[in-house]
C-alpha cells in the first residue's frame, strides 16, 4: 500500500448502485490506508434506487423522499474514512494518460471504476427517440407523472374525439420486468386516483403494453409470463406479443402489421445500452456494447481499469451466460470490486466475483405481485410479502444514517394512505 504523498488513487465514475457499493467499500478500507485517495464522480449529487422510481409516477411517493444525498451516504457511520465527491459530467476517458474529462476539469486515476450504468436504447430509430419518453431515472418519472396529468387536463377542454383519444391513450413498449411495473404503476394512477378528478374520460382511457417477443420477461420461467399475461390483463392492460414498432411520431404509433394507435404518451423500455463514454473506449466489448471483463471485474487488456453494473460484460461461474445487467448484480459487484483494488495494491491475488440469481419480484398492483424464488414461481400472499420484506431490507440499508432516518421514515408513512389510493395528483417540480 503507498505511503505518505504517494497516495494511490481511485476513481470511480457513476453513483448507481454499483458505483455507491464500491464507494463506500473503499471508504471503509480508507479509514485505516492512508495511503488511498477515493473520489466518486455522478452528474447528480444524490443516489435514487432505481427499483422504486415507478412510485413516483403513480403518486405513491414523493421524489425526494428516495433520492439519498451522495455527501450524507458518504458519511454514513461504520465508515470513516475520507472519500471525495466530485460533481461532474464525465466527457471523455483517456486510458493512455489515466485522464478522465469532465465539464469541471481533469481527473487522475491509478486504479478506475467505470459504473456509469445505462441509456435507454432506440436501436437506431430517430423517429421514436424524438417522440418518446425514458424511464431511466427521478426525472424521467417525473415527468412522466406530470405527462399524464396534462393530457388529462388537456382532454377536459379538447372537443376533437381523435385528439382525445391520443390524449388518453398511454403506450410502454417493452415487456420486461420494468415494463410490467410501469404500465402497472400508469393503471394504479389513472383507475385508483385520477379517476377521482376526471370520472368523464375513464372510459376513453386505454393503457397498453407492447413486446416484440411472444412471451413477457424473456429469460425467465414461462409461467411467469403467463402469469403476468393474465394478472394485467384481468386489470384492465392491453398486452400486445410479437409486436414490433416501425414508427412512432407525436400522435400515435404504427406497428409492422399496419396496426396504428394514436397516442401522445409512447414510453421506451425496449433495451438499453452503456453511455457514450463507455462505447468510445478502446476494450474488447460484447454483442451489445458491454465491456468484457474478466472473474474479476477487471479489463484484461488494461490492468486497474474496472467496469461494472450495466457497463460490464462477466461471465457467470459456468463462464457460458453473462451476469444481466440488473440492480442486484451490480449492488454486489461494487463491493467485490472495492476489495479487490486494495488487494491489488497490497499485492494480494484478487478475489473472483461469484453470484447466484437470486429471484425476481415484480410489482403489477396493490396486493398483486409475481415472483421467481430459485424455480419456483408464486405470485399472491407469499409474492407481496415477499415484495414489503425486499423493500424494507433496501430502506435499512439506506436508513443506515442518521441524518436521513426522518425523512427516509416519511417515505414509509407516505406509502401507507397510497396503499389506500390517496396518491398525489399534482404536478412535480
Amino acid at each position: 500500500m503507498a505511503r505518505g504523498g504517494d497516495k494511490k488513487r481511485v476513481l470511480i465514475l457513476g453513483a448507481g448502485a454499483a458505483g455507491i457499493g464500491a464507494a463506500l467499500e473503499l471508504k471503509r478500507a480508507s479509514a485505516g490506508a492512508p495511503g488511498l485517495d477515493v473520489t466518486l464522480v455522478d452528474q447528480r449529487d444524490y443516489h435514487h434506487p432505481l427499483p422504486f422510481i415507478w412510485h413516483v409516477v403513480s403518486g405513491s411517493v414523493e421524489p425526494s423522499h428516495i433520492s439519498f444525498p451522495l455527501h450524507a451516504l458518504l458519511r454514513r457511520r461504520g465508515a470513516e474514512g475520507p472519500v471525495k465527491f466530485r460533481q461532474s459530467r464525465v466527457q471523455g476517458i483517456d486510458v493512455e494518460k489515466k485522464v478522465v474529462s469532465t465539464d469541471t476539469g481533469k481527473l487522475k486515476w491509478d486504479y478506475l471504476v467505470v459504473a456509469l450504468g445505462s441509456t435507454t436504447n432506440f436501436f437506431g430509430m430517430a423517429d421514436v427517440e424524438e417522440n418518446s419518453l425514458s424511464f431511466k431515472s427521478l426525472r424521467d418519472a417525473v415527468n412522466i407523472h406530470n405527462r399524464i396529468l396534462g393530457n388529462y387536463e388537456a382532454a377536459l377542454l379538447e372537443r376533437n374525439e381523435q385528439r382525445q383519444r391520443e390524449l388518453l391513450t398511454f403506450v410502454v413498449v417493452g415487456g420486461g420486468p420494468t415494463g410490467i411495473e410501469l404500465v402497472a404503476a400508469i393503471q394504479d394512477f389513472v383507475r385508483k386516483a385520477l379517476v377521482r378528478d376526471y370520472p368523464s374520460l375513464m372510459s376513453q382511457t386505454r393503457v397498453l403494453l407492447v413486446e416484440a417477443q411472444d412471451a413477457l420477461l424473456s429469460g425467465m420461467k414461462s409461467k411467469m409470463s403467463e402469469l403476468a399475461i393474465s394478472r394485467l390483463r384481468s386489470r384492465g392492460i392491453e398486452i400486445l406479443l410479437k409486436t414490433h414498432i416501425t414508427k412512432v411520431w407525436s400522435g400515435g404509433i404504427q406497428t409492422a402489421d399496419g396496426q396504428t394507435i394514436p397516442t401522445r404518451t409512447v414510453i421506451w423500455v425496449a433495451g438499453v445500452k452503456p453511455a457514450d463514454v463507455v462505447e468510445s473506449l478502446p476494450f474488447n466489448k460484447a454483442k451489445g456494447g458491454r465491456i468484457m471483463v474478466n472473474q474479476y471485474l477487471e479489463v484484461p487488456e488494461s490492468p486497474g481499469i474496472y467496469v461494472l453494473g450495466d457497463c460490464a460484460y462477466s461471465l457467470q461461474e459456468n463462464g457460458s451466460v453473462p451476469y444481466p445487467p440488473t440492480q442486484q448484480v451490480a449492488q454486489r459487484q461494487g463491493p467485490v470490486c472495492a476489495r479487490n483494488i486494495v488487494r491489488a495494491m497490497r499485492g494480494k491475488d484478487q478475489r473472483p466475483f461469484r453470484y447466484k440469481f437470486k429471484g425476481q419480484v415484480i410489482y403489477m398492483g396493490r396486493n398483486l405481485v409475481l415472483a421467481q424464488l430459485g424455480n419456483r414461481v408464486f405470485d399472491g400472499f407469499a409474492a407481496a410479502l415477499l415484495r414489503r420484506l425486499y423493500y424494507l431490507w433496501v430502506f435499512i440499508s439506506y436508513l443506515g444514517l442518521p441524518t436521513e432516518f426522518r425523512r427516509k421514515l416519511s417515505a414509509v408513512c407516505g406509502w401507507i394512505p397510497a396503499y389506500f389510493y390517496r396518491r398525489n395528483t399534482a404536478h412535480l417540480e
